[in-house]
């Protein structure tokens, strides 16, 4: 990228730790000073499989339960390791930080999730590996963004694309990849400051990463191809006010390319909220309705909810069912 996109004013910000987190996530704060039994190495595997497994089906109670014994392990073992194993568990627990803050953003827990992102990224560094690094960058710029820190994420998305160096040699599917993710949330970071001119020029270079890698790099650590960028248009484009562009980018979607249960899940609630700016909570609700019936935890979340409760009470006509998954959800 090297700055095509000049960004200015982005200021450094601070991380504070977060205390009094609601219940299902203090113990996942609390995992790194928990004294556990060490485990064998299979076992930290499989249960490192199992938790990613847990988030990718969007089944979010059981990632909550899953990742406190396993970042007990992980530190426990961490502290003792050295060498190529060392390097190995810090992955491990790059990964598992990543997965706990996105689950605090799910349950809108911003303190927590910027916490867990940030210790996240401390033990990608330690790694070296650059995609490790990048997918841990990107979700501390998230919990960033979500704090309302648009000129410091953006400044952090920037340098992380810049040091991946995609634009140079024959860089490998994944490093394209990883590039074409941070620009996706760098345009949805921009979008969000209402800039629209770099929110363009964002999307634009996410689309010509994506033509370079499309059906080699659809899953990994940050998966990515032209669906991706779709997605993520319609969350840009809604969120510009400009929903006639970001329902054309949801009907550009291919489901196939999506890779995981959450990620379809995501693009509905997106689509939804596009639906319903657009003065159609009917379509809004269909769309909800969709998600609910492939993933219904990540209907049942903050940010979902309060749409449900928009749409009860939307002036023309729903489906009978939004009020059934209200009910079940205890929407009023």
């Amino acid at each position: 990228m090297k700055r095509r996109v000049f960004l200015t004013g982005a200021a450094a910000v601070g991380l504070t730790a977060a205390t009094g987190s609601p219940g299902q996530l203090d113990p996942i704060l609390l995992a790194s000073s928990t004294s556990a039994a060490p485990w064998v190495a299979d076992r930290t595997a499989l249960a490192m499989d199992a938790v990613n497994s847990s988030y990718t089906s969007a089944k979010y109670a059981a990632v909550a339960e899953q990742l406190p014994p396993l970042l007990s392990a992980l530190h426990n073992a961490h502290r003792q390791a050295t060498g190529e194993q060392r390097t190995k568990l810090a992955r491990m627990l790059a990964r598992a930080y990543g997965l706990g803050s996105s689950l605090a953003t799910k349950y809108g827990d911003d303190a927590v999730a910027l916490t867990l992102a940030d210790r996240g990224l401390t033990a990608a560094k330690e790694t070296g590996h650059p995609v490790t690094i990048t997918a841990a960058t990107h979700i501390l710029a998230i919990t960033m963004r979500r704090d309302g820190h648009h000129g410091g994420a953006l400044q952090l998305l920037s340098t992380a694309a810049d040091q991946l160096d995609a634009d140079h040699a024959q860089p490998a599917a994944d490093v394209i990849g990883a590039y074409g993710s941070l620009l996706c949330t760098a345009a949805y970071t921009a979008a969000q400051s209402g800039d629209r001119a770099t929110t363009d020029t964002y999307m634009k270079e996410a689309a010509r990463a994506a033509a370079r890698i499309d059906g080699t790099a659809g899953h990994g650590i940050l998966p990515f191809n032209s669906s991706t960028v779709s997605v993520y248009g319609v969350g840009v484009y809604t969120a510009l006010g400009e929903t006639g562009i970001a329902l054309k980018h949801a009907a550009s979607v291919e489901s196939p390319q999506l890779p995981t249960t959450e990620r379809h899940a995501r693009f509905l609630v997106d689509t939804a909220r596009a639906w319903n700016h657009h003065g159609r909570p009917d379509r809004a609700a269909h769309a909800l309705l969709a998600a609910d019936a492939s993933a219904p935890e990540e209907v049942d979340r903050p940010a979902v909810r309060e749409l449900i409760s928009t749409l009860l009470y939307a002036p023309c006509p729903t489906p009978a069912g939004l009020r059934a998954l209200a009910t079940r959800i205890g929407v009023e």
